[in-house]
């Protein structure tokens, strides 16, 4: 497929399909179409608003108050495209950097979902978004060899090289991931029919259970290989 970058101007993710259809998952974009769904209980059917799974999980922070779920937020405009598509489909992703970037990539939807899956999880999940500072530099398209082992040195780094502090933090994410991951899956299966976003969440969930494999040699052989 022929892309002409100069389409895409704003940060985020844009999914191209075969038959000329584009998907806008900029950032911009996702956040305005997530904050019109949230606010306007019209977009909403009566069972996702009242449904106690939609509600708030074990590890947040308003735990027991009766309020929606924010990891959630930012899936909800896109839940009636996504039933057009399997998980192994597959689109031209446009991805436009902070700096304006641009990278292009021939992928299937469950690995261009992770986008959105991971910013429902690091930026609007009342827990799991304090652990986002650990994952600069990680990007989509990114395979896990690549990402894992940056992840790992993020941790390493930002906790000053305290063993204590970056083994609990890696237990954290990885706790808070499987919950977070679990619960929205939960959910999605309620929604929706497409299996794209819950194996974009399996992949995340697979990322952060990897954190607990051996920290020394899986350093070693990103580095020796």
């Amino acid at each position: 497929m022929l892309i002409d970058i100069d389409h895409y101007n704003k940060e985020g993710m844009y999914l191209n399909f075969a038959d000329g259809r584009l998907l806008d998952l900029s950032k911009e974009n996702v956040h305005r179409l997530a904050d019109e769904y949230w606010n306007n209980p019209s977009k909403l059917p009566p069972h996702v608003r009242q449904d106690d799974a939609f509600k708030t999980c074990s590890v947040c922070p308003f735990k027991g108050q009766s309020v929606f779920c924010s990891a959630i937020k930012p899936l909800l405009p896109f839940l009636e495209e996504m039933d057009r598509f399997n998980s192994y489909d597959n689109v031209t992703a446009v991805y436009v950097k902070r700096r304006g970037l641009v990278d292009v990539c021939e992928t299937n939807m469950q690995n261009a979902l992770q986008y959105i899956t991971n910013m429902a999880i690091f930026e609007y999940c009342e827990d799991a978004k304090q652990y986002n500072i650990y994952f600069q530099g990680i990007e989509p398209f990114m395979g896990l060899k690549e990402t894992l082992p940056r992840l790992l040195l993020n941790i390493y780094w930002l906790n000053k090289g305290d063993w204590k502090k970056v083994h609990a933090v890696i237990e954290e994410i990885r706790y808070a991931v499987t919950v977070t991951s679990k619960n929205c899956v939960e959910r999605l299966n309620l929604m929706c029919n497409s299996d794209a976003f819950v194996n974009a969440y399996v992949k995340t969930h697979i990322l952060a259970d990897m954190l607990g494999v051996n920290f020394d040699e899986t350093l070693e052989k990103y580095f020796t290989d």
